[in-house]
């Protein structure tokens, strides 16, 4: 009839038409329907007539549409309370593109898109457009949300356990240090060459700590994106902002394949890289025949001791220096 919904009812298909609509349907017109089947006036579906019911009873026995009812009830609220009109704070970014001032309150399966109720009868109407209101569409999509969390969790988890081969980095470079500061108290009242070498040995842990961390910035990225894209689809998944939780499904779940692939490539050896100091033999005899006091070596992680880093900039996303380590990132969880 074209006209606002009057007692609308459900058929199988999910379409949904007038009381009256359905009931001349299926006792003025027999050119529309089999002797135990209607066509369905959208979508040609098939709905199938119990035997042993009277038309009249099949046709009141049809669910009504209550999301329908709900949206004309609000309708007429909002018609007679104009002041709700007014104060509605409508996002531009919620209504359809191809019918401006319609709202996108309905999701395409087939076509993965949010569309308006009009989207539906101009573009969506094929048998294969399986279009579902965004409640709906929620709740079927659910368990596919909670998949992406469960990965998400997962390389979160493994990132945790990386991460203690950067603990065990810093305790080595703090014992490092510790040595050093013990060969400096022993030798700075003898020699004073050894007081510049020192110098040298700090310069190396620290040159060679910059190393690290830049073998290792790819990798804490990657992390801070997983964790960025889990706090978003949390919060999402908590609330009620189901389109842009649809909306952002479909590139969370790209962006962890590519990450969880990055970090199969990152990942270094089983062994935590670590720094070491090595004492030479001939210190111990300096009095006799001095020689230099010992070197400082990245263990874990292939270095060129030989190579000038200082030119080196690290350069992150929010700030001038470059991250601590993971634990820095993943204590964010907390």
């Amino acid at each position: 009839c074209l006209q606002a919904f009057d007692r609308p009812r459900r058929v199988s298909c999910q379409h949904s038409f007038c009381t009256d609509c359905i009931r001349q349907l299926v006792t003025k017109s027999p050119a529309s329907r089999g002797p135990d089947k209607l066509l369905c006036p959208l979508c040609r579906s098939e709905v199938l007539i119990p035997a042993d019911v009277s038309l009249d009873d099949f046709v009141c026995n049809l669910p009504i549409d209550s999301l329908i009812v709900d949206l004309q009830t609000t309708l007429s609220r909002h018609n007679r309370n104009p002041e709700i009109s007014r104060t509605a704070n409508v996002n531009s970014n919620d209504s359809c593109k191809a019918h401006p001032g319609r709202q996108l309150g309905h999701y395409c399966f087939h076509h993965a898109q949010l569309i308006c109720a009009k989207c539906i009868d101009d573009f969506h109407h094929e048998p294969h457009c399986r279009c579902r209101s965004l409640i709906e569409a929620r709740r079927e999509l659910q368990p596919r949300v909670d998949r992406v969390l469960q990965r998400l969790h997962s390389e979160l988890n493994e990132a945790e356990l990386e991460a203690a081969k950067d603990q065990s980095f810093e305790n080595s470079k703090q014992k490092t240090l510790d040595d050093i500061t013990n060969l400096e108290q022993r030798l700075e009242k003898i020699f004073e060459s050894c007081r510049r070498q020192i110098s040298v040995l700090r310069s190396d842990v620290e040159r060679l700590n910059r190393e690290y961390i830049l073998n290792r910035k790819d990798f804490f990225t990657v992390v801070h994106s997983l964790l960025e894209s889990t706090s978003h689809l949390e919060s999402l998944n908590q609330g009620n902002d189901n389109k842009h939780l649809i909306e952002l499904l479909p590139s969370v779940e790209g962006q962890l394949s590519n990450s969880i692939q990055r970090l199969r490539d990152l990942k270094t050896n089983d062994k935590a890289a670590s720094l070491a100091f090595t004492l030479y033999d001939e210190v111990g005899e300096f009095i006799r025949r001095f020689s230099a006091v010992g070197f400082i070596e990245l263990q874990g992680i292939p270095s060129d001791l030989s190579a000038d880093l200082s030119h080196l900039q690290l350069i992150t996303a929010n700030s001038d220096a470059p991250p601590l380590s993971l634990s820095h990132i993943l204590n964010r969880r907390n």
